[in-house]
């Protein structure tokens, strides 16, 4: 691995991060790298099934629908994040329509080379199975923050939540959000977002220094949010 290799964050964070090196390499090996520019969809809901995509560079918006529901903001994806695997094993239309948020470098893998990966890697289909499981825990997280909590609560987990490949990182990072998204990605109103998000920012938890960013550090929110909730139980 080169420095500078576009490829280096999935050495590092997220689901390809966890695979064995072997598969790592060969993965990248076989993977075309993109550039979508700010504004484009990467696939839309209801798209025929096709390959799978990871972000290397900038922010996506994750946009989910339930039902005849018009789409809303469900997450915004970092580097790290990979998407599409639910669609490439089961043939089926795809779940989400995922755009740039921000111009966009993506790691995209296709279908035809998922088949010959196959053979090389018989645990493929496993390992795209951990995957699908990383979606499902990022969206019972989502649905819990919608459902249960105070405006603090819901706040501080959604944050959490978009942290993704970088959760466990004791450090700061920065997402591309607004206030009125992160609230109705928590299921808040905009009058109910607002004093949670100062709030945190009062405790030393949340930093807006820079216009549409917010930044935080995802083991301290999430210990401080644990805390909380362990002390009213009690």
């Amino acid at each position: 691995m080169k420095h500078g290799d576009p490829g280096e964050i999935f050495h590092r964070w997220g689901w390809l991060a966890a695979q064995p090196e072997a598969f790592r390499c060969a993965w990248i090996g076989i993977s075309e790298f993109r550039k979508v520019p700010r504004g484009e969809r990467l696939y839309s809901l209801g798209d025929p099934p096709g390959g799978i995509f990871g972000i290397a560079e900038g922010f996506a918006d994750v946009m989910v629908a339930s039902g005849y529901l018009p789409p809303v903001l469900g997450h915004i994806a970092r580097p790290g994040w990979w998407v599409g695997e639910a669609a490439a094993v089961t043939g089926s239309p795809r779940r989400v329509e995922v755009r740039a948020r921000t111009d966009l470098l993506v790691c995209y893998v296709s279908l035809k080379d998922l088949e010959e990966l196959e053979p090389r890697f018989p645990r493929l289909w496993r390992a795209l199975g951990q995957l699908t499981v990383l979606h499902l825990d990022n969206a019972l997280m989502y649905a819990s923050a919608l459902v249960k909590g105070d405006a603090k609560t819901k706040v501080s987990s959604t944050l959490v939540r978009l942290a993704g490949p970088e959760m466990t990182y004791d450090a700061d990072i920065s997402v591309p959000c607004s206030q009125h998204e992160l609230g109705e990605m928590a299921g808040l109103s905009r009058n109910s977002a607002g004093p949670a998000l100062r709030e945190l920012e009062r405790d030393g938890l949340v930093s807006r220094e820079v216009y549409g960013m917010i930044t935080f550090n995802p083991v301290r929110l999430a210990h401080v949010m644990e805390t909380a909730l362990a002390r009213g139980t009690r």
